[in-house]
């Protein structure tokens, strides 16, 4: 696939940012022609607009010679969190109240960390199961 230096330039740029964004563009880029030059990217199928910004695809990747990063966000032992997902990994799970008692937490904390960290960031599946008489348990799928 033959790149203009134009399209190579914003490819090499996103394949260096850690999030991949192709924004901001090089200054050969003006205001007249910017859509045109994205719409070109996205119809070669180089650049995907996820999220409301424009991200390098992994064909965009491969046009340029540069592998996508696979690096998964890593967990260093012996952090709360690191004992929030051991006690979530057990066959049985836990309760917010097994986890505020285990790492000090308020609730609230527990809940964030559950959406934000564990989910969205470590792309872990969480479910939940709610027994009669019993605290909601939560486990990692």
């Amino acid at each position: 696939m033959k790149l203009t230096a134009t399209q190579e330039r914003i490819l090499h740029a996103a394949a260096g940012r850690p999030s991949h964004d192709i924004e901001p563009l090089p200054p050969n880029v003006n205001a007249g022609i910017r859509q045109r030059v994205i719409d070109g990217l996205v119809k070669r199928g180089l650049v995907e607009f996820k999220r409301g910004v424009y991200r390098i695809s992994t064909a965009g990747h491969e046009a340029i010679g540069k592998p996508p990063k696979t690096d998964k966000p890593t967990l260093r032992s012996g952090t709360k969190q690191a004992r929030m997902i051991e006690l979530l990994r057990r066959p049985k799970g836990a309760s917010i109240e097994e986890i505020v008692a285990e790492t000090g937490w308020l609730p609230h904390t527990v809940r964030g960390t559950m959406t934000n960290a564990l989910k969205k960031r470590l792309g872990l599946t969480l479910t939940s199961e709610k027994a009669e008489g019993e605290p909601r348990r939560y486990r990692i799928a």
